[in-house]
C-alpha cells in the first residue's frame, strides 16, 4: 500500500513539475496537500519550489506526472484545466481525474484518485496552490 500511495502522490505532484530539460522557465511554489479517507492522522501540507515552463501553469499536459502514469481527456480552456488519470504500479491500478485554474500568477487544483492497494479499497484527494515566485531556469518539456 505505501508503494501505491508513493505513486499517487508522485502522480499529484507530478502535474505542476515537467519532464525533459530544455524550455524558458519560471520559479513557482507549489503547496500541496493529500487526504485519505479513512487515514487516522492528517497529513501536513507540503511546500516545493518548481520550474514550469512558461505558459505551462494551467497545462497539464506540460507535464509528466510519473512513468507509471498516463494523462487523457485533456481540457483546457481559458484559465481551466481539467484532465483524468491512470496510474499502474506492481499490478495495482487507480484511475482519478483533476481540475486546475490558474492564470500567470497563481493556480489552485484538485485531483481525486481511487482503486485498490494491497487489496483495499483506498480514495485520496490532492489539492494544490502554486504562486509564481519568478527567477528563470531551465522548465522541463
Amino acid at each position: 500500500m505505501k508503494k501505491m500511495l508513493f505513486a499517487s502522490l508522485a502522480c499529484a505532484t507530478g502535474f505542476v513539475s515537467t519532464a525533459a530539460l530544455g524550455a524558458p522557465g519560471e520559479y513557482w511554489e507549489i503547496t500541496s496537500k493529500m487526504e485519505m479517507a479513512g487515514m487516522p492522522m492528517v497529513m501536513p501540507a507540503t511546500t516545493v519550489k518548481v520550474c514550469v515552463a512558461k505558459g505551462g501553469e494551467r497545462d497539464p499536459r506540460h507535464s509528466a506526472p510519473s512513468k507509471d502514469c498516463d494523462l487523457s481527456d485533456v481540457k483546457v480552456s481559458g484559465n481551466k484545466s481539467s484532465w483524468k488519470m491512470r496510474c499502474k504500479q506492481n499490478g495495482e491500478i487507480m484511475t482519478g481525474s483533476g481540475e486546475m485554474t490558474g492564470n500567470s500568477d497563481k493556480s489552485e487544483g484538485t485531483l481525486h484518485m481511487s482503486g485498490k492497494s494491497g487489496g483495499q479499497a483506498v480514495a485520496m484527494t490532492f489539492k494544490h496552490q502554486g504562486k509564481r515566485i519568478g527567477g528563470s531556469c531551465e522548465a522541463k518539456t
